[in-house]
């Protein structure tokens, strides 16, 4: 006999989900595509007091949280404009403390049984039988099917998403190209008395450059600007010639004319060199009548840019949001219409802050809009309360 929920992808939110039904006593299953020693991509994760936290607090795993979370200095961002001159820093204080998400797996993974997560499990395709329940495709061809509630929770390119809604997320215009410095680079040490531990955002001539240290000691540097989606097609660029990347990348139309430490960054930096197109869903589709047996959580439901550092938290509030619903309701449609219900309003306020701070980022006179946001009464991003 199958679970009464199947929960479709193991990233935060998918196994924030898992853990409090698990607390709950409710049946559950997680299907996820990679193995359990492969890394999850992505930079660190900052994760809110009244959010994220809320979540792990519920899951029964914020003491193991608390093992790896760095606080302090690692949640000051210091912004710089491109020509060298440090503006200020904002966010000492805030109760947002930064993990890896191998480390966020792990913590969410202790209130979780051996068994219930079968990983090296992708999920191919999804329909609905005669009968009107939801068949599970897998990628061995076999079907699984019986569930009274699938979750989607398999990121931007959902297989689940298809039978809640057609729309899909769309490109935002911006790309990020990361390279790396780890710590037996020579140049590291200098990079760590740069930036710090907290993140170092550069801002000017329409680019962004986020550059921030990992639980390991390894900085990630996120370089971006508005592109075509699919680069470097088109382009006698290859990714794996880290050579001609950082030619590439010191040609005064990209990052050329920013100060001499971004170009030594550049030209210390190792690959492999990754792009990260940024989509987002489209808030104003965040309506969709709720179906029988199905809902989507974290980025299958509202992927967002990460321009105001909500969206990990935002993915965790859905999970927490669900698994009340089911706890009070079953697992019915009242639950899935109620969840979605908050849902919706909460993932659109998050999207849209994240456009708008977005474009101000990559204004050819940024940070001048940034900081005029930040002063206002109505920031972009909100600080004060860790929303």
């Amino acid at each position: 006999m199958s679970p009464q929920i199947a929960i479709i992808g193991g990233g935060p939110s998918g196994l924030a989900l898992a853990a409090i039904l698990e607390q709950y006593g409710l049946d559950y299953i997680v299907y996820e595509r990679s193995a359990k020693d492969t890394p999850p991509r992505g930079g660190c994760l900052d994760i809110h007091r009244s959010s994220g936290q809320e979540v792990l607090k519920e899951a029964g795993c914020f003491e193991e949280f608390k093992k790896y979370a760095r606080g302090g200095y690692a949640t000051i961002h210091g912004l710089w404009e491109h020509t060298g001159n440090k503006l200020f820093a904002f966010g000492e204080g805030r109760d947002s403390p930064e993990i890896d998400r191998a480390q966020l797996r792990r913590v969410l993974l202790s209130g979780v049984p051996e068994g219930t997560v079968r990983w090296s499990t992708g999920v191919k395709d999804t329909r609905r039988n005669g009968d009107g329940e939801v068949v599970l495709t897998l990628e061995d061809g076999s079907e699984v099917g019986g569930f009274g509630l699938v979750v989607g929770e398999d990121g931007v390119w959902s297989r689940v998403r298809h039978l809640v809604t057609s729309i899909e997320p769309v490109y935002s215009d911006i790309l990020f190209l990361t390279l790396f410095i780890r710590p037996s680079n020579p140049y590291h040490p200098t990079l760590e008395q740069l930036a710090g531990q907290g993140p170092m955002v550069v801002l000017g001539r329409g680019k962004k450059i986020w550059i921030q240290r990992q639980g390991d000691g390894h900085y990630r540097m996120d370089f971006g600007w508005k592109g075509p989606v699919d680069f470097p097609t088109g382009l006698d660029l290859d990714l794996s010639d880290e050579d001609a990347v950082k030619q590439f990348m010191l040609h005064d139309g990209q990052f050329g004319g920013f100060m001499p430490e971004v170009k030594d960054m550049i030209r210390a930096a190792t690959g492999p060199y990754r792009t990260w197109p940024l989509r987002h869903f489209p808030p104003e589709h965040l309506n969709w009548k709720s179906v029988p047996g199905v809902t989507l959580i974290g980025d299958a439901a509202h992927v967002t840019t990460p321009f105001v550092e909500d969206g990990v938290n935002c993915a965790m509030h859905d999970s927490l949001v669900l698994a009340r619903m089911l706890k009070e309701y079953g697992v019915t449609e009242k639950a899935v219409q109620m969840y979605e219900q908050d849902m919706f309003p909460y993932a659109s306020d998050v999207i849209e802050r994240s456009v708008a701070a977005g474009e101000l980022f990559f204004e050819w006179d940024s940070p001048k809009g940034f900081m005029r946001m930040m002063a206002s009464d109505k920031p972009l991003i909100r600080m004060d309360l860790d929303y």
